[in-house]
């Protein structure tokens, strides 16, 4: 039982791998992942099997397990673990598009107020620049029509 564990463990961690397509950091570090969670499986066999006492026929009877496991069964649980996540990958899909229908439901019934705000912020802009702009730059000509005349006149000699 402790090898075809490992195996199906194995068979799941593959299967994903070749599924997401990692790339070599993520294989590197899902490969030492996968060795400390075997490890786990393992270490739990042997405690119910033997109480931690490693014996030969225990490491033979998981290697034996395992390699029955890949050659028997591996095949078959691959080709579910993959319909299994393309099933999970549809169900994702559905959800996002159910999500995406409100949205977009109110992104469309939100257009016209949207719209509203626009036309009323621009209308705004131009009264404020209207109000404020046009003063300011008014008295800032008569400031340096002011400042200029206290200047003496430039004679060009």
């Amino acid at each position: 039982m402790a090898g075809v564990s490992v195996g199906l463990v194995f068979d799941v961690y593959r299967s994903f791998r070749r599924w997401r397509e990692w790339g070599q950091l993520l294989t590197f570090i899902g490969d030492v992942l996968f060795s400390l969670f075997a490890m786990v499986i393992l270490f739990y066999y042997f405690q119910k099997a033997n109480a931690l006492d490693f014996r030969f026929y225990i490491i033979w009877g998981s290697l034996l397990g395992l390699g029955l496991y890949l050659r028997i069964f591996s095949k078959h649980s691959l080709r579910f673990f993959f319909g299994f996540y393309r099933f999970l990958s549809f169900l994702a899909q559905l959800i996002h598009r159910g999500i995406k229908i409100p949205i977009r439901v109110l992104k469309f019934l939100m257009r016209p107020p949207y719209a509203m705000l626009q036309w009323f912020s621009l209308l705004f802009y131009r009264i404020g620049e209207f109000i404020l702009v046009e003063p300011m730059k008014r008295v800032r000509k008569r400031i340096s029509e002011w400042w200029k005349g206290l200047l003496p006149p430039r004679i060009n000699g």
